[in-house]
């Protein structure tokens, strides 16, 4: 892709640890004020984007659709949802409206939000007490809210969530709890990423879900307990696949080793 590209929207799908990877190809590859969406997992990926980017150039987003990977290239499509897109001042812009159309269009039903802050931060904690949860149990989404002493734990970890979301001036939206009700009856069979990354001997994302909500509980002085003990957890599993961590000046629950470049870049014209 030469300097002179300028797609009409570039869809960031990349796990949260690549993203100041991805964001730094961008800024060598794509013209300036280019729409970039992100549409990823955990916290900070869209302030990483901004910091590269400019705010001009990113808007946020989450889904909830499911996907499940079957080999190498091969994805099958495991559940219907909801995908969020908004701009991180709260305004609903019309680049916002124009990729709501796109994606209804293409039968995913969208939402433009005004609190697109209070919707990352709903789908980051529903993924904080899913995806270690399953990880660790090794059972699918469903069985979260089946089995009794998982859905009590899943609770603890939604509650300290919102808790450090609050004490951060977050108005989570919409309820996690009823978010994390309807992600297991859309998604029954899915194997969360993170089940899948424990599973494939992969790097997972613990870092920017439980970690990044731990952290930014200690700031605030809010108590994290379960999500300190799932990210200890999951960090384990990844060090005794072969994947030593280690903590870096500049964030809590880094890596000791460089993310790969592995990256998925859609073109809507």
């Amino acid at each position: 892709m030469s300097r002179l590209d300028k797609p009409d929207l570039v869809l960031v799908t990349v796990k949260a640890y690549d993203s100041e990877a991805v964001a730094s190809l961008l800024k060598k590859s794509v013209m300036r004020n280019v729409p970039v969406l992100s549409l990823q997992n955990g916290l900070g990926n869209v302030e990483e984007l901004t910091r590269r980017l400019g705010a001009d150039s990113t808007i946020a987003g989450t889904t909830t659709e499911g996907a499940m990977t079957t080999g190498p290239g091969a994805v099958i499509h495991t559940g219907r949802g909801m995908t969020w897109v908004g701009e991180m001042n709260g305004k609903i812009s019309d680049r916002c409206l124009t990729i709501q159309r796109a994606l209804r269009k293409a039968g995913f039903t969208t939402t433009v939000s005004n609190n697109i802050k209070g919707v990352l931060w709903a789908k980051a904690i529903v993924n904080s007490a899913v995806n270690p949860i399953t990880a660790i149990s090794r059972v699918r989404n469903r069985d979260v809210r089946k089995i009794p002493g998982l859905l009590e734990i899943a609770s603890e970890v939604v509650d300290e969530g919102v808790a450090v979301a609050q004490a951060n001036g977050i108005l989570v939206n919409p309820s996690p709890k009823s978010l994390l009700a309807k992600v297991s009856a859309l998604t029954p069979r899915n194997k969360s990423s993170m089940l899948q990354d424990i599973e494939a001997g992969r790097k997972t994302e613990i870092r920017q879900l439980n970690g990044s909500i731990s952290r930014l509980g200690r700031l605030v002085g809010v108590s994290t307990p379960f999500n300190d003990l799932l990210t200890k957890l999951v960090l384990a599993l990844e060090r005794s696949q072969g994947k030593p961590t280690q903590r870096c000046p500049n964030q809590h629950w880094s890596s000791g080793y460089a993310p790969g470049p592995s990256r998925l870049k859609l073109w809507l014209s």
